[in-house]
């Protein structure tokens, strides 16, 4: 009972505790369930690579600049979560044109859906249900990516004709704009602690104690 109340705290916590910071931002009426005629990229399970450069994020107070992560993430079928006024969105679900400052008819935002089932790059893309777990797992250390709202591009297929995108996310930025850092839970890395270190997408509300491991 203690580890299934753990579970939908998890669940409940990834999806519903963005509402209180977008709340702190007074940006509530951004947070929306966008349509299923809108593809995403789920970055939940991701692993990142720090670019060097700095990205720009929506705040309470107009943009603030964090540095940056590149993120390839898989696609998913619409309808999913997203707030249209956070992240670096403007306003709406339509597809982002402009990418990493580079204009892109292939623009695809990065959302988010609550699944256990999450293609990965450390098991290449294998969409098997063993293979495509993702528990969440608490991060006592390490750096995060934040990839809820960020522009993406798409990137074609990979292994197991997975489609993905090539996401850009500020690195260690909490739901209110904020700097932020461990711990933070992260669904990526199938539980191994290892995958702290590399930069996983993730966000700073941990739902238990460092290490613990928590399957859907």
């Amino acid at each position: 009972m203690k580890r299934h109340r753990l579970v939908v705290a998890a669940l409940v916590g990834i999806v519903l505790l963005v509402a209180p910071g977008v709340m702190a931002q007074g940006l509530l009426v951004g947070f929306r369930q966008c349509p299923a005629n809108f593809d995403f990229a789920l970055c939940a399970a991701s692993t990142c690579t720090p670019t060097g450069k700095k990205i720009e994020v929506n705040t309470e107070f107009g943009t603030a600049p964090f540095d940056e992560a590149e993120c390839t993430c898989p696609i998913f079928p619409g309808p999913s979560l997203a707030d249209v006024m956070g992240g670096n969105m403007q306003g709406s679900c339509d597809p982002p044109t402009l990418v990493n400052g580079k204009p892109t008819d292939d623009g695809i935002w990065s959302w988010y859906l609550p699944t256990g089932n999450i293609p990965q790059e450390i098991n290449n893309w294998n969409t098997g249900k063993e293979k495509s777990e993702a528990p969440i797992q608490v991060c006592s250390s390490g750096d995060f990516a934040n990839c809820f709202s960020f522009a993406c591009v798409r990137a074609g297929k990979v292994k197991g004709n997975v489609e993905v995108a090539t996401c850009f996310c500020p690195i260690n930025e909490s739901v209110q704009g904020t700097s932020a850092g461990p711990p933070f839970t992260t669904p990526a890395g199938q539980c191994n602690q290892d995958i702290c270190s590399q930069y996983p997408v993730g966000a700073p509300f941990p739902p238990g104690e460092a290490g613990q491991c928590i399957s859907f």
